[in-house]
C-alpha cells in the first residue's frame, strides 16, 4: 500500500514526446480498495493495450493474469494516464505479489517491466460507528464505556463481521485495555479517565487468519464537567489616598449538593489594574483548611483586584476567576497660589494656582470660588475652570460679594485626585 501512496503522488508527471517509447510508471493495488490493480503508464502514442502478471513471491509463478479488456483508463489520457481494473481481481490466497507489466502503443512500441509494483490482497480492517455511555465525565462517574463492532473488507469488496479478534482501546493514544470481539465482530470495554480525553478502538495485526491489516475508528472526545467555583472578597477601603496600603479579604468555594463549601488548600495568583489590558502582579496564595486568604497591596492607580485558581493537578474544578470591589487611589492635590483683593469697582477679584504633584491632572479642573462671613459658614458663589498656566493651572474670577468677609478656593475630590482647600483671605468692606 505503500508502493500505491507513492504512486499516486506521480500523477503530474510530465507528458511523453511523440518519438517516446512506452513506460510504465507505477503499478501498485489501490490503498483504500485493495482488489482493484492500477497501473500507470505513459507514451509517445496512444496506449493500445496493458497486460498485468501477478507473481507469487513465495513460488515465483504466475497467479493471474489481467488483460486490457480488463482495463478502464482512471485519469489522464492514453498517451499519460492510470488505468484501473473494472472490477476487483480474485486470487485464491491473499498475501503480497509482484506485479509484472506489459504495455504497447498505437505505433507499435512495446515493453515489458517486470517488478512494475506489488499488489497487497488483504482484508482490511474497518469498524462500524463507537457508542460511549458518556460523553462528559465527573468526579464521580469515570468510567466510560465503549461500544463498537469490527469488519473486515475483502479484496473483493464484501464486508464481514470479524469474530475471536483483539481491538485495542485507546484513551489519548494510549492503549489502555484490549477486548475480543464476539461472533458478529461486536465488542465492549470500560476505560476509567481522569481527565477529558479522546477514546478510539484500533486493530492491530494480531496472527490471526486471515491476515487483517490494521484499521481504526473514529476519535471520541470526552470532556469533564467541571465542579463551580467561585471567590467572595472585600476590601479594607475603596479610596485611598497615592501611598497607602489596601487589603484584601477573599474566600475561595466549590459548588456541592449541600450548597457552596470552603475549598482548602488551593492556590493560585492575584492581580491589581483598572482592567484586563493594565494589570499588576500581585502575588501567589494558598487557601487556608475554611478557604479564605488575605492579601495587601499599595497601589500606585485605581483598580481592582482579580483571582485566579489553579486548577491544573484536579481537572474536575473549574478554573474560576473573580474580581473584588474597585479602589480608587487619589493622588495629591494642592494649591500653590491664591489672592483675594477688592477692585476699584468695588468686586472682589480672586486668582490662584492649582497642582497635582503626583503627576497627571483631571480632564476638566474645575475650582469653587467660595465665600463665608466668619470663615465658619461657607457658600460658593461661583466655579471656575483651571488650565495650565506654566507653572500649574491658573484660574481667576470676579466675585459681586459686596461685604467684607473671607475667600477661599476648593477643589473637590474625585475617584482620581485628593480634595484640596486654598489658604483663606480677608478681604474688607468698600470704602
Amino acid at each position: 500500500m505503500a508502493v500505491a501512496a507513492a504512486a499516486l503522488g506521480m500523477g503530474g508527471a510530465t507528458a511523453a514526446h511523440a518519438a517516446d517509447p512506452p513506460e510504465v510508471t507505477y503499478a501498485a493495488s489501490v490503498s483504500d480498495d485493495l482488489g482493484i490493480l492500477q497501473i500507470g503508464a505513459r507514451s509517445g502514442a496512444d496506449i493500445k493495450s496493458i497486460t498485468a502478471h501477478l507473481v507469487s513471491y513465495a513460488s515465483q509463478t504466475e497467479v493471474a493474469e489481467i488483460g486490457t479488456k480488463d482495463f478502464r483508463l482512471f485519469s489522464g489520457t492514453r498517451q499519460d494516464g492510470t488505468w484501473r481494473t473494472k472490477k476487483p481481481v480474485k486470487l485464491p490466497e491473499f498475501g503480497s505479489y509482484r506485479i509484472d507489466v506489459e504495455v504497447t502503443d498505437a505505433d507499435g512500441g512495446h515493453v515489458f517491466q517486470q517488478s512494475a509494483g506489488d499488489f497487497a490482497y488483504f482484508v482490511i480492517a474497518k469498524f462500524g460507528a463507537l457508542t460511549v455511555d458518556r460523553t462528559a465525565i465527573d468526579r464521580d462517574h469515570r468510567d466510560v464505556q465503549v461500544e463498537g463492532t469490527l469488519y473486515g473488507r475483502w479484496p473483493t469488496r464484501q464486508v464481514k463481521p470479524l469474530a475471536a479478534r483483539q481491538v485495542q482501546i485507546d484513551v489519548d493514544y494510549w492503549t489502555q485495555t484490549t477486548v475480543t470481539t464476539d461472533a458478529q465482530g461486536h465488542f465492549t470495554a470500560s476505560v476509567r479517565l481522569d481527565a477529558a480525553a479522546s477514546v478510539q478502538a484500533v486493530f492491530a495485526m494480531d496472527g490471526g487468519t486471515p491476515t487483517v491489516l490494521p484499521g481504526e475508528s473514529e476519535l471520541i472526545q470526552i470532556g469533564v464537567d467541571q465542579i463551580p467555583t467561585r471567590f467572595t472578597s472585600t476590601v479594607s477601603a475603596t479610596d485611598i489616598d497615592l501611598g497607602q496600603p489596601v487589603t484584601v479579604s477573599v474566600k475561595v468555594e466549590q459548588e456541592t449538593a449541600d450548597g457552596w463549601v470552603p475549598l482548602a488548600g488551593l492556590s493560585g495568583g492575584v492581580l491589581f489594574g483598572p482592567d484586563d489590558a493594565q494589570r499588576d502582579g500581585v502575588g501567589r496564595f494558598t487557601t487556608a483548611d475554611d478557604g479564605t486568604f488575605t492579601m495587601t497591596y499599595t497601589p500606585w492607580r485605581g483598580g481592582y483586584f482579580q483571582f485566579a485558581l489553579d486548577t491544573s493537578d484536579d481537572p474536575f474544578l473549574q478554573a474560576g476567576t473573580g474580581t473584588s470591589d474597585v479602589v480608587h487611589v487619589h493622588g495629591a492635590s494642592k494649591f500653590t497660589a491664591f489672592t483675594a483683593a477688592r477692585s476699584d469697582a468695588g468686586q472682589v477679584h480672586a486668582e490662584g494656582i492649582i497642582d497635582f504633584p503626583d503627576g497627571g491632572s483631571p480632564g476638566r479642573i474645575h475650582v469653587h470660588l467660595q465665600y463665608s462671613p466668619d470663615s465658619v459658614n461657607w457658600s460658593t458663589l461661583t466655579t471656575v475652570e483651571a488650565s495650565w498656566g506654566g507653572d500649574g493651572n491658573d484660574f481667576a474670577a470676579d466675585l459681586d460679594q459686596s461685604g467684607a468677609g473671607y475667600y477661599r478656593a476648593v477643589f473637590d475630590a474625585d475617584n482620581n485626585f485628593q480634595s484640596a482647600t486654598s489658604q483663606t483671605v480677608f478681604v474688607p468692606a468698600s470704602d
